[in-house]
């Protein structure tokens, strides 16, 4: 039988689920909770207070999943009695499974509607809560969980700064479904070549260039031909690494402006991951070492964004 991880704060205490819910214990799946029941508010706590992440469901209720996560996300959205706290948590976990299921299963069109779904929410709640991004991006995360996390604030800057642009509603969806999207590749890969994620890419010889590339052709490969993906959102995740220089893996240094935005982001949060300096640290880092790769009103614009919203200071 198949399994599919879900976060747990998609599973929202004393709402009746739809489908069973397994936690992986022992080296093995364990029924935890029976389709028809609720998870209580008191268990539900214990377990973010252990900091247990995941649930699993089985690959026959991910449908069922599915419009149980699409309707509590438009609810918890919706609901003026919601916490910011309460819609973070749902969102951010929304993304989260997303990415967990992307990786999981990257061919798949359920997980690919799971992560559009999941940008939708993403977008919704930057727009309608300004206090959320702040809380999501500082948040920290554990050491298995960087690629996600990295992903997730991807996807979340994205918003923020496609909007400074003035970059189309419909574009913005498909640049965040993309940042949600666009390192899904580096699981597929061999250990050594996935460390290089957690490395400054100053410090990359040669070889280390041609491994770290094979990250975004791995995607792309995989990605390429399914009809229910479209050319823009390739396009954004093949080009993630490019740079008006032509630097990037592939030499391209002609970028439209969700895939300059996308670079941009993608690079500075790089910087606070790989070399785990402080997002002021990584925002002095690009304003000298990245212009030429990014257009100067891009990068301008870029830190009066990390300004307004609290996640740097002058």
């Amino acid at each position: 039988m198949e399994y599919t991880p879900i976060r747990i704060n998609t599973v929202k205490p004393e709402k009746v689920i739809s489908f069973d819910l397994y936690i992986f214990f022992k080296e093995t799946y364990v029924l935890y909770l029976k389709n028809g029941l609720q998870l209580p508010k008191d268990k539900h706590k214990k377990l973010k207070k252990q900091k247990f992440a995941k649930f699993f469901i089985t690959a026959d209720d991910e449908q069922a999943y599915q419009v149980f996560l699409d309707d509590l996300l438009g609810q918890t959205l919706k609901d003026p009695n919601a916490s910011v706290d309460e819609k973070v948590d749902v969102a951010q976990d929304a993304g989260m499974t997303a990415i967990d299921q992307m990786q999981a299963n990257p061919s798949s069109e359920k997980s690919y509607k799971t992560t559009q779904k999941a940008a939708q929410g993403l977008i919704q709640l930057i727009q309608e809560n300004p206090s959320a991004l702040k809380k999501m991006f500082t948040e920290s995360s554990d050491e298995h969980d960087q690629i996600v996390k990295h992903s997730l604030n991807v996807c979340l800057l994205s918003v923020k700064l496609a909007q400074e642009l003035k970059i189309p509603e419909e574009e913005i969806l498909n640049l965040t479904t993309a940042a949600l999207m666009h390192d899904i590749g580096l699981v597929q890969m061999d250990s050594e070549a996935a460390k290089l994620f957690k490395s400054p890419k100053a410090e990359f010889s040669s070889k280390d260039k041609l491994n770290y590339k094979e990250h975004i052709d791995v995607t792309i490969k995989v990605l390429s031909e399914k009809p229910y993906i479209n050319k823009q959102i390739l396009d954004l995740i093949t080009n993630h690494e490019e740079n008006l220089a032509g630097t990037g893996p592939y030499k391209k240094s002609k970028l439209s402006l969700p895939e300059e935005c996308l670079s941009l982001v993608n690079c500075y949060d790089k910087k606070i991951m790989a070399s785990k300096i402080t997002p002021k640290q990584a925002l002095k880092e690009l304003m000298v070492d990245e212009v030429g790769n990014y257009q100067l009103s891009t990068l301008k614009l870029f830190k009066k964004v990390l300004l307004h919203e609290g996640l740097v200071d002058e």
